[in-house]
């Protein structure tokens, strides 16, 4: 989880290229950067997030899916939950 993780990126050197998160459309990468900040400020520094894509209609007719289709990660669910949400 980020928040039981946030010595690591403490002591991640800058030169070391930043971590990218994936998160769910649902998520506000904006809301996660500023609860994130009032544990760490620079953590934006070392780590970045990215939506995961979400895929089309024909996307999931092409697979055979409909409804909901799970992306491909939920680190987002997880650091909600390090922040109290």
């Amino acid at each position: 989880m980020l928040c039981h993780n946030i010595d690591y990126f403490k002591s991640k050197p800058q030169d070391l290229p930043k971590t990218t998160i994936l998160v769910d459309n649902g998520y506000h990468p904006d809301k996660l950067t500023q609860a994130l900040e009032t544990i760490y400020p620079e953590i934006m520094t070392k780590i970045q997030f990215e939506l995961s894509p979400k895929p089309s209609k024909a996307e999931k007719q092409a697979k055979g899916q409909t409804g909901f289709v799970p992306v491909a990660a939920r680190w987002g669910n997880r650091a909600i939950k390090c922040l109290g949400g």
